[in-house]
C-alpha cells in the first residue's frame, strides 16, 4: 500500500493567533499538554502543540506512508519549521510552486502540484491537510473525482490540527 499525505504548515502545525493577546487553543483542539508560541523570524504569530507534533511523528513513521510538504513555506517548512517544533519533517519531500499561484483566474498552485504528484506517484490513498482546502471548489471536485480513497483534513486556521483530526488520519491509513 502506498499512502501519500500532503501537509500545509500554517493552520496545520501553527495555530494562527497573536499569542500576545490570545491563549493557545487547547480546549478547541483536545491537545491539553504544552503549547508554545512560534518564534521563527518572519512567520505569522501563533502556537504549536507538543502533543500534535508527537502524534504526527508517530503517524509519519508508518511504513506505507509518504509525507510531503505542500505549503507556501516551501523550503522553510523542512528547514526551519520542522526542527523548531520537533516535527520529524526535515526529510519530507517539499513540493514547490507557490510562485505559480494564479488566484486571479481561480487556479490554486497547490491543486496543480498535487495533481502532478498524484499522477506521477499513483498512491493508493491520499490525505490532504490544509486549512484552506474547503474554500477551493476545484480542489474538492478533483478529489471527489479520484478513484482512490481520499481524506481531507481542513482545520480552523486559528486552531490547527485537532486530536480528532489525527485520530481520523490514523484510522484512514490503518495504524
Amino acid at each position: 500500500m502506498n499512502i501519500a499525505l500532503y501537509s500545509d504548515a500554517d493552520g496545520i502545525w501553527v495555530a494562527w493567533s497573536d499569542h500576545r493577546f490570545t491563549a493557545a487553543p487547547a480546549q478547541q483542539t483536545g491537545w491539553t499538554g504544552q503549547w508554545h508560541p512560534v518564534t521563527i523570524p518572519g512567520s505569522f504569530p501563533g502556537y504549536w502543540s507538543e502533543e500534535s507534533v508527537s502524534a504526527m511523528n508517530r503517524i509519519a513513521a508508518h511504513p506505507d506512508l509518504t509525507v510531503k510538504w505542500l505549503t507556501a513555506w516551501e523550503e522553510d517548512a523542512p528547514e526551519q519549521l520542522a526542527p523548531t517544533i520537533g516535527l520529524n519533517g526535515a526529510d519530507w519531500e517539499m513540493i514547490p510552486g507557490v510562485e505559480e499561484d494564479d488566484l486571479a483566474n481561480w487556479n490554486w498552485w497547490k491543486l496543480a502540484k498535487i495533481r502532478e504528484d498524484v499522477a506521477r506517484n499513483r498512491p493508493d490513498k491520499i490525505v490532504w491537510m490544509d486549512d484552506d482546502i474547503n474554500f477551493d471548489a476545484k480542489s474538492l471536485a478533483w478529489l471527489e473525482s479520484l478513484d482512490i480513497p481520499v481524506l481531507v483534513i481542513c482545520p480552523r486556521t486559528e486552531h490547527g490540527l485537532t486530536r480528532d483530526h489525527l485520530a481520523e488520519i490514523e484510522s484512514f491509513i490503518g495504524t
